[in-house]
């Protein structure tokens, strides 16, 4: 219902050009007549109207009753904004890599998913900072684009793994960035610096199971989530601030002001491993599920995690997912176990991988990030998890789970 003056303007101009042609129709129309005796247009058509300043003034005025019963009609929601399904699907925004995926994968075929295009359209528009956690980046037009927010003044910095140093394409990528003055900082040790988050201005967010690599962008099946939030925006500057400081693992402290505040009804909240200690909060979640669960899981070993699921069969939970082929099948594998106990579980189909790390509980609550359901997960690597309570956010995520269910149902082949 918001008119930009510029559209009002439009408005203006489209409806002084049909009266005047109106007029001018009419003008001619009278003079033939009386010189034909005949009419050639309708009399009612050349009825003076009211005049077009009233009919505009009234529709403005329409427009201002209707602004101010309706005052945040077209206002973005803010922090302060009361929660409802609505503002948290304005706030966050999901993106999947499945619907651009071509099976085998060929450069001449790829498509660039909205995902990319959009984390690169927020770095291109950073104005003071952007903070890069990355277990493996490759991917030479992010590189690009962090080079030129560098050039710009902005702050770039990026932390990420080095079990992916021996890659030539990371290598070479990583040297770039550093060629240019962009702080590189390694995290050395035999556990991953698993995380995948992008913090842009402190205000805007990206996280998910996609890693920042080629792979992960034309291959595998990923999902990223970009949430504008200067609070959930500053947890994670806080966590890049200790890897960047060289604090890894154990070695991070715990924000007990943020555990604090975060209850089960928050909308959003934000886990960090090891330090948080995800697993009770995972558990908890499952254990309340009424209704449904439903997983996608690159890799789910952990104990815990299965007998809750299998506790949850035994409750009447309808609960059912999808694991990647590969690790189904690895050691300590506990889809056997799952199948034998009940849940309707499936190998994937993609003939690269699947790397999601979610799960959706009631249609309602969406767990996602970078954490595996693994203990190295919880114990050692550093990871990040998101839940997020909305009903819409949950239905995009459903609507994956089936794209990804469908394709374990009948495989796709790459030779």
């Amino acid at each position: 219902m918001f008119i930009s003056p510029q559209r009002y303007r439009r408005i203006v101009t489209a409806s002084y050009a049909v009266e005047k042609e109106k007029r001018q129709t009419c003008a001619i129309a009278r003079v033939r007549s009386a010189q034909h005796r005949t009419l050639l247009v309708p009399s009612s058509y050349c009825r003076r109207p009211l005049p077009l300043r009233l009919v505009l003034l009234a529709l403005l005025g329409l427009y201002a009753t209707y602004a101010l019963i309706h005052p945040s009609s077209h206002l973005a929601p803010t922090e302060s904004t009361q929660p409802n399904d609505g503002v948290i699907s304005r706030r966050v925004q999901v993106f999947f890599t499945t619907p651009t995926l071509h099976y085998p994968d060929a450069p001449n075929r790829r498509v660039t998913p909205p995902m990319l295009r959009e984390l690169i359209n927020d770095v291109s528009r950073a104005r003071t900072s952007v903070d890069v956690a990355a277990f493996d980046l490759d991917l030479p037009q992010l590189v690009d684009a962090l080079i030129a927010a560098r050039r710009r003044g902005v702050q770039v910095r990026v932390v990420i793994d080095s079990e992916n140093l021996t890659d030539p394409a990371v290598a070479m990528l990583t040297g770039r960035m550093q060629d240019r003055r962009i702080p590189v900082v390694f995290d050395r040790r035999a556990p991953f610096m698993h995380n995948k988050f992008v913090v842009i201005d402190r205000a805007i967010v990206w996280t998910g199971s996609w890693n920042l690599t080629e792979n992960c962008t034309f291959r595998n099946n990923n999902n990223a989530i970009r949430i504008e939030s200067r609070r959930i925006a500053a947890s994670y500057h806080d966590e890049f601030e200790q890897m960047h400081m060289g604090r890894f693992g154990g070695a991070k402290h715990s924000d007990s002001e943020r555990l604090a505040t975060q209850t089960a009804d928050d909308r959003i909240s934000i886990y960090f491993s090891p330090q948080d200690k995800a697993l009770p909060i995972v558990l908890d979640h499952i254990e309340h599920a009424r209704s449904t669960i439903v997983f996608m899981a690159f890799s789910l070993t952990s104990a815990p995690i299965t007998d809750a699921l299998i506790n949850a069969v035994e409750r009447r939970v309808r609960v059912s997912g999808v694991v990647e082929r590969r690790n189904a099948r690895g050691t300590g594998s506990v889809f056997a176990q799952l199948s034998e106990h009940g849940v309707d579980i499936l190998e994937d189909g993609n003939c690269y991988n699947m790397h999601h790390k979610v799960m959706v509980i009631d249609d309602e609550i969406v767990i996602t990030g970078s954490y595996n359901f693994t203990d190295n997960a919880e114990n050692t690597n550093d990871e990040n998890l998101v839940i997020i309570h909305d009903a819409t956010i949950a239905r995009f995520f459903l609507s994956e789970y089936e794209r990804i269910r469908q394709q374990a149902i009948k495989p796709v082949r790459c030779n």
